[in-house]
């Protein structure tokens, strides 16, 4: 087979085209971005929201958190959020409870006498080991340490004279939570 020369000269641009390209890409490497993987210690910048879109926490503006992934120092979904990110990518994720705070659980729900409740109370801030959070969209919640270590959570409702409602669960139990997470680096 012949070619005219009135063809080959049709070729002629995207024959250099691809010369070109392969001249520029010869010695070429890109250096391999670091990706964050199980056991390096990060700092992280975050926005948790709930999927209605009401903010619960963010460090944007404050230190980046840093902690271990794999250690549990935070939930699941989180950590599994991270890896293989680099320094500098952000991600948006959306947790489930099963990965977050677990599900609500009714049977951390009972109702109490009020009386009972308020001598519980009054033991916790007397031993000072009481304190009070505020969430976004939920409210008051009380936080007390546990025995075994674990912080306990407390929040009440339907209180009279007779009974007090009292949920022992997560605040965020039950939610899917809603993540803005940027690697800021990998220091270990």
């Amino acid at each position: 087979m012949t070619l005219k020369k009135s063809s080959l000269k049709a070729w002629i641009p995207y024959i250099m085209a691809i010369c070109c390209a392969l001249v520029a890409c010869s010695g070429c490497t890109s250096p391999q971005q670091p990706v964050a993987r199980t056991g390096d210690t990060v700092h992280v910048y975050y926005t948790v929201s709930l999927s209605d879109g009401t903010m619960i926490q963010s460090n944007r503006n404050d230190t980046p958190l840093e902690f271990t992934i794999g250690n549990g120092s935070v939930v699941p979904g989180f950590e599994e959020a991270i890896v293989g990110l680099s320094p500098g990518q952000t991600k948006t994720v959306t947790i489930p409870p099963e990965k977050a705070y677990g599900p609500y659980r009714q049977e951390l729900v009972s109702t109490l006498e009020t009386d009972a409740v308020r001598q519980t109370i009054d033991k916790l801030e007397a031993n000072k080991s009481l304190g009070l959070l505020t969430y976004p969209g939920i409210g008051e919640v009380y936080i007390w340490p546990r025995p075994d270590g674990t912080i306990g959570y407390l929040q009440f409702s339907n209180i009279t004279e007779e009974t007090t409602t009292v949920d022992e669960n997560h605040p965020l139990a039950g939610k899917d939570l809603v993540f803005e997470i940027t690697l800021v680096d990998i220091v270990g």
